[in-house]
Parts: structure tokens; C-alpha cells; sequence
């Protein structure tokens, strides 16, 4: 039986910048996270599509073209790995870089994942080492 049970139809375009590696909807549904090879991450507010900020910090870098970013449980932070091993951390609301989570990889971050309660994120470099993450 297919979980689909009508035809899927287009509800609105919405074009990027860059060559996408990931996309992540926040939580409430109401913007989308966009992570890109230019080293950019753009969040676009679904309501109005061209309403967009973009979230950069020194250092950072995509570091493959499969890098993911996310939103916290609570949609108010982004995170996404780095070329170079650090996870990065911003304020949706402020666009200011919250943290920097350095010195536990040693080979480019490629995913990142949030616990549902907020207080872990979990990152996996590409050598195959996942790091676990507190007190965020």
C-alpha cells in the first residue's frame, strides 16, 4: 500500500545560489536552510521566497558537495560541519556565529545531526569518526 494517495504537484519554486549540497526545512515549516559549495549557507523564508539571509563565517568551508546543515530542534540555530573539522553553530534570529566546536576531527565534516532535545549534536568527518557534542 503506498503512503502516497494522490498525485504530487509542484506548490512553489525556489531558486538557490550555488551548487545545493543540502536542504533542511525548519521545524514550524516556514524557511528553508540551504547549505551550498560557495561556502554559504541561505535561509529562505517560504512565505515570501525572496526573502533570504545568508549565514557565513570565517573559516568555514563546504567540504564536499554532500556537506549537510540543520536546524536545531527549535529552529532558532544552524549548524554544519567544516572542511576544516570544525562544527559551526548560528543564531537564526541574530545571523551572528553562536560557536565554534573545533579540534576533534581531523578530516572535513560531512553531516550533522541534533538531538530532539536540543542539548546534543552529533558530527561524522569523512574518515568515518563521529564525535558527540554537549552543553550546546
Amino acid at each position: 500500500m503506498s503512503v502516497f494517495r494522490r498525485a504530487a504537484t509542484c506548490t512553489q519554486e525556489v531558486p538557490l545560489q550555488g551548487i545545493g549540497t543540502s536542504l533542511d526545512l525548519c521545524p514550524n515549516h516556514r524557511q528553508l536552510l540551504s547549505c551550498s559549495r560557495d561556502d554559504i549557507l541561505q535561509l529562505v523564508d517560504l512565505r515570501k521566497s525572496n526573502d533570504r539571509v545568508a549565514f557565513r563565517a570565517e573559516g568555514f568551508k563546504c567540504g564536499s558537495d554532500s556537506t549537510k546543515a540543520i536546524f536545531s530542534p527549535d529552529g532558532s540555530f544552524l549548524a554544519a560541519g567544516s572542511a576544516d573539522g570544525a562544527v559551526y553553530i548560528w543564531n537564526v534570529n541574530t545571523g551572528n556565529l553562536e560557536k565554534r566546536l573545533p579540534d576533534m576531527h581531523s578530516a572535513p565534516i560531512s553531516a550533522v545531526a541534533w538531538s530532539l532535545s536540543g542539548e546534543y549534536v552529533v558530527s561524522v568527518d569523512k574518515s568515518r569518526r563521529a564525535v558527540l557534542w554537549s552543553d550546546i
